[in-house]
């Protein structure tokens, strides 16, 4: 599929600002994302000799979870950077650039397809997900995952509720990218792998606990560990980002504990197999 021009510089935005981010992916975001991986090679059966592609693999942590399990993973990314740190720290998998929508695979080249949190940053994800299914072989399944609703995803939404309390404009490349919870609901998930042609789809929910030091370790991290949000926060003035950070800090008090911050992380994960 080709891309039109805000669709492609949408995407030049996240593989620029993921590479940058890459080194420092893990203070926080790649902590996160990395502990729901689990849910998600069980959704899509991944088991010994399996061959499994995951899409969006960031710093490969979940390849690396794959091949201990046995599988034989391939990981895919736009960011050359999160390709450079994946090959830095699991150099004995394999590692490849290229775009969800447009993959380098023939068709039926893997038994699983998996994808932790990569829904919201594609600019096509319907064909994305047609793509997915393309590649794997007869039978093979297909698990995505994605962030639940602000309300109910407190470590990033009070990020949300911040930049919309301070009234901050989104830059317009950003604006340009997809909604970032528009599969976020149980019928949108199971109708976006449906209409990819995936039998039995299925939705469940899975929940965890964001725990940070305090509210230097929270912002750092998200500043580390996003695009979006980071670079609308960034390209902000001095005295607006102080006012960005005090009014994610005050929201952040409600999840106050005796060792820090624990704020409630909820995900959706949407899984199917191809004929």
């Amino acid at each position: 599929m080709s891309l039109t021009y805000r669709q492609r510089r949408f995407t030049a935005l996240e593989a620029a600002g993921w590479s940058e981010r890459a080194a420092a992916y893990d203070r926080l975001t790649g902590r996160v994302t990395a502990a729901l991986a689990e849910p998600l090679l069980d959704d899509a059966g991944v088991a010994a000799g399996a061959r499994v592609l995951d899409v969006g693999c960031g710093t490969g942590a979940v390849c690396a979870l794959a091949a201990r399990r046995g599988a034989l993973p391939t990981g895919v990314d736009v960011a050359a950077g999160m390709l450079a740190e994946a090959r830095r720290r699991h150099p004995g998998l394999a590692f490849a650039e290229a775009d969800a929508a447009a993959l380098p695979f023939p068709a039926g080249s893997f038994d699983a397809a998996v994808g932790n949190f990569v829904l919201n940053h594609l600019p096509a994800p319907e064909a994305a997900v047609a793509e997915l299914a393309r590649v794997l072989a007869p039978g093979g399944a297909l698990a995505l995952s994605l962030w639940d609703l602000p309300a109910r995803n407190r470590w990033l939404g009070i990020v949300g509720e911040a930049i919309a309390e301070v009234g901050v404009p989104t830059p317009a490349e950003i604006a340009a990218g997809p909604a970032s919870y528009r599969f976020a609901e149980r019928g949108a998930l199971l109708g976006l792998l449906r209409g990819a042609g995936l039998t039995g789809a299925r939705v469940r929910e899975v929940s965890t606990v964001v725990r940070c030091a305090g509210p230097d370790e929270l912002w750092e991290g998200l500043l580390c560990g996003s695009v979006r949000a980071s670079t609308t926060i960034l390209r902000q003035p001095q005295a607006v980002r102080r006012r960005l950070r005090e009014a994610v800090e005050r929201r952040a008090r409600a999840y106050r504990t005796r060792a820090g911050l624990e704020l409630p992380a909820r995900a959706f994960i949407g899984a199917g197999r191809v004929r």
